[in-house]
């Protein structure tokens, strides 16, 4: 029983103590940041909120999420990486509707060469429409948007590509990254219009390709099955490499010299075609 009352008082007196030293210290806090003798570090908000209202009945719940993170990006035309500062911020406006675009996905990067450049507006900003954003090994942004998914280059924020399937990545000569991706071709592009097929890089565009088909009616049902079209580097006993993309109606070959792919002589299925697609060129 005395070692209880001793506790008890124990606790009492410390108790009395913090009463009154807390705000004495929180005072005194204040007053030597204002005498310029504490230096206070400023805060990038870095969250995680859930949210939920009812709305006539029925709950609706909204998601965001921020993060941080440092990161080195290879830039065109200048030997050595770059670091960033990049903070990615993903809204999911209604978190039980499973529909596409309800959410949005934005990036801001700023330079770590000089620390007055957080006090910068950012390097680029991106703001794209999708429920979830990835930065991927590949120095990319990807922002998932229902079934497709768009890329976004980390160097320039410029927008890369659009991909309903797999992206395929590989190195040519230098170890120089390389990505192809496919996705559907859209209702406003040429009538016959299929697929296009992106060819880039981590820091741009290199080409596009728009693959068609001479009957329309096939192209649009060709059109469905291109998120299941997984381009493939091959490469022969002889060292010459081919792009292969595996479609319903046959493969289309492409031969990819050096880091140039060579439609001349690609190797295409009769009723379909590709070319160059330039309208798109230098996303």
């Amino acid at each position: 029983m005395r070692n209880a009352w001793t506790f008890l008082a124990g606790v009492f007196f410390a108790g009395y103590v913090m009463l009154w030293s807390a705000p004495i210290a929180v005072v005194m806090a204040v007053l030597a940041g204002w005498g310029g003798h504490i230096n206070l570090f400023h805060a990038f908000s870095a969250e995680s909120v859930f949210g939920v209202r009812d709305m006539d009945g029925r709950l609706q719940a909204r998601m965001v999420n921020v993060s941080f993170r440092p990161t080195m990006v290879a830039v065109a035309g200048d030997p050595r990486p770059r670091r960033l500062l990049l903070r990615l911020e993903v809204i999911d406006a209604n978190v039980f509707d499973g529909s596409a675009g309800q959410g949005r996905v934005r990036l801001d990067a700023w330079p770590l060469d000089d620390s007055v450049d957080l006090l910068k507006p950012p390097l680029y900003t991106v703001v794209a429409p999708g429920r979830r954003g990835v930065i991927d090994d590949d120095s990319v942004l990807m922002v998932e948007a229902g079934t497709r998914r768009s890329a976004y280059s980390l160097a320039t924020g410029g927008w890369l590509y659009d991909s309903d399937g797999a992206v395929t990545a590989f190195t040519v000569d230098g170890g120089r990254h390389r990505l192809l991706a496919a996705a559907a071709a859209d209702d406003e592009m040429p009538v016959g219009s299929v697929a296009v097929v992106t060819y880039a890089s981590p820091q741009g565009v290199l080409k596009r390709l728009l693959v068609g088909a001479s009957d329309p009616t096939r192209a649009r049902l060709l059109r469905t099955s291109v998120s299941l079209i997984h381009p493939q580097l091959r490469t022969e006993p002889t060292g010459l490499r081919w792009i292969d993309l595996a479609m319903p109606a046959g493969t289309i070959r492409v031969p990819l010299i050096g880091d140039t792919l060579d439609l001349a002589r690609a190797e295409v299925p009769m009723g379909l075609s590709i070319r160059e697609f330039r309208p798109w060129q230098g996303g």
